[in-house]
């Protein structure tokens, strides 16, 4: 089977390398973005599907935005492909190039539920219990095509969004091969999706890290785990930043509690207790403002906290 891979982040390397290692596959190119600037030095770094791609003699092409390059387009029908993936490529795909073979993507989620671009972090914002992966075909509209194949994952409840990334990115790829194989027998039979029951999962924006410490402690926990890496659940201590990366939902409520005002710091151990709207909520690593990201115990000791201060 003759394919072109569209996709960037390393979400999509497991998929990647299972085309790849797939005998009746023919990898003919891969598409991704252009080689941007990354870290401190902001120094130009290329996607990490290109790197891949690139070990193995694939041919790639680098775009900011495909639909807006006719020459590249041209490329595409020039390889004549019997089936595009395409998995996080990050770009809207016109219907020129939609026309020249059908495009199989791998999102992660059960669609309909969180279209858009940012699933696996509000399926854990939200609270989910399971989530999963679409094999879909692709239309003009947002993640909105028929369903080729679907796999449920559970979401365990201390689970952050990077750990379950990394699960989706491995059942992605198993999923993927699935669906192809479905296409190579001619079995495959694509089902459309109920446009209402859609929910979407929109870009992250900064702001939706700040911690308001009068929600419940579930809601906290759940926003936590849902915007790691970035832009990361924070509060403030003494007038800094504080991240915050771990926490667990504590277990014991005391009646003490009812009358004290959320965001007060309880009790000091392994762990920072600290009250929320419905209880408390234990926090087990946290990162002062321009450090590194402690145990909660080494931020204790370093930042002299008292039971009875105040995250704010």
């Amino acid at each position: 089977m003759k394919i072109v891979f569209l996709g960037t982040p390393e979400f999509s390397i497991s998929s990647l390398e299972a085309l790849i290692n797939t005998s009746w596959i023919e990898l003919v190119a891969v598409f991704t973005q252009t080689d941007k600037p990354a870290g401190r030095g902001k120094h130009l770094t290329e996607p990490p599907v290109k790197k891949l791609a690139l070990k193995h003699d694939i041919p790639v092409f680098q775009s900011k935005r495909i639909s807006k390059e006719p020459d590249l387009i041209s490329k595409l029908k020039e390889l004549s492909p019997e089936v595009m993936v395409s998995c996080s490529y990050g770009q809207i795909l016109n219907q020129e190039i939609l026309d020249i073979a059908p495009v199989l993507n791998v999102h992660a989620s059960l669609l309909p539920k969180y279209r858009g671009a940012a699933p696996i972090n509000w399926a854990i914002l939200n609270g989910e219990k399971q989530t999963g992966i679409t094999i879909m075909k692709t239309e003009l509209s947002l993640d909105s095509g028929p369903i080729l194949l679907q796999e449920i994952c559970k979401i365990d409840p201390n689970e952050n969004s990077q750990e379950l990334y990394k699960r989706l990115s491995e059942l992605g790829a198993i999923t993927l091969i699935k669906a192809l194989e479905k296409i190579r027998t001619k079995e495959a039979i694509y089902t459309p999706q109920d446009h209402s029951k859609a929910t979407l999962a929109p870009m992250l924006k900064k702001e939706m890290g700040l911690i308001n410490w009068s929600n419940t402690a579930n809601e906290i926990h759940n926003q936590i785990r849902g915007l790691q890496p970035w832009p990361s659940a924070y509060t403030h201590y003494n007038g800094k930043t504080i991240k915050i990366w771990e926490s667990k939902i504590s277990q014991s409520s005391e009646p003490r509690t009812q009358s004290v005002e959320p965001g007060t710091i309880m009790e000091l151990g392994d762990f920072v207790k600290v009250k929320t709207a419905d209880g408390c909520l234990d926090l087990y690593k946290l990162q002062p403002e321009n450090k590194n990201i402690l145990n909660a115990k080494d931020w204790i000791n370093g930042a002299r906290i008292k039971i009875g201060d105040l995250f704010n």
